[in-house]
C-alpha cells in the first residue's frame, strides 16, 4: 500500500504542474499513510523528475521524518490538518493563478454555482497571512478550512484537501476553475473595480 501512496503523490504531483496549478517546486502534495504517518513530497525537488522512492515519510505527532530528503516546509500543516479532520485522507497546497489573486488581495471567495457550493458551500474562507512553516500558519488555515474542503492562504494560494488524492486534486481543479471564471466574468462586467 506504502508503494501505491508514493506512486500516486508522483503522479498528481506531474498533473498539478501539468494544468499549471504549480510552478517548479512550489507547493506540496501529502497522504495519510495511517493512523501515525503521512507521506509528502521532498522539498526543493521539481515535481516533473519525482519518483517514488523521493516522498518522505513523517511521523503525525512528532513531524520526524525518514530518510535523508527533507520533507516539503509545510509538513507540519499537514500533520495539522491530519490530526484534526479524520476524514481527511490527502491535503495538496498550490499557488495557482486565480486563486493566488484571491490570496494576494486578501479575500474570502463567494460561492455563486450551485455545484461548486456542493463541494465548498457558500464561501470558501481566508487564513489570515502567517509565514510559511511556522505553527501560526498552521492555526490560521486550520481556522478558515474549518470542515470545508478548501481555504485561501493570505499572500500565498490556495489549500485543498480530500478523502483521496484524486478528491484533494479535482477540488483544487474546481476551485481554481471557478475564482477563473468568477473574475473573468466581473472583468467583463466593467474591471477589477468591486471584483474582490
Amino acid at each position: 500500500m506504502e508503494h501505491e501512496y508514493r506512486e500516486n503523490l508522483v503522479v498528481y504531483g506531474k498533473k498539478l504542474l501539468e494544468t499549471g496549478l504549480v510552478q517548479g517546486t512550489y507547493g506540496n502534495l501529502s497522504v495519510r499513510q495511517d493512523e501515525r504517518s503521512m507521506l509528502v513530497t521532498p522539498s526543493g525537488l521539481d515535481y516533473a523528475g519525482l519518483q517514488p522512492k523521493d516522498m518522505v515519510k513523517v511521523n503525525l505527532e512528532t513531524l520526524v521524518w525518514e530518510g535523508s530528503l527533507r520533507p516539503t516546509s509545510e509538513k507540519g500543516l499537514h500533520g495539522e490538518i491530519y490530526r484534526v479532520r479524520r476524514d481527511v485522507g490527502a491535503v495538496i497546497h498550490t499557488h495557482s493563478k486565480y486563486c493566488a489573486i484571491f490570496a494576494a488581495a486578501r479575500k474570502d471567495v463567494p460561492i455563486e454555482d450551485v455545484k461548486v457550493q456542493e463541494i465548498f458551500g457558500k464561501t470558501v474562507k481566508l487564513a489570515a497571512y502567517a509565514l510559511p512553516g511556522t505553527e501560526e500558519l498552521w492555526t490560521h488555515t486550520l481556522e478558515a478550512l474549518g470542515e470545508n474542503n478548501g481555504c485561501i492562504m493570505a499572500s500565498h494560494g490556495m489549500l485543498c484537501v480530500g478523502k483521496t488524492l484524486k478528491d484533494a486534486f479535482e477540488n483544487c481543479c474546481m476551485l481554481e476553475e471557478y475564482c477563473g471564471r468568477y473574475i473573468e466574468s466581473r472583468w467583463e462586467a466593467g474591471g477589477l473595480n468591486g471584483i474582490i
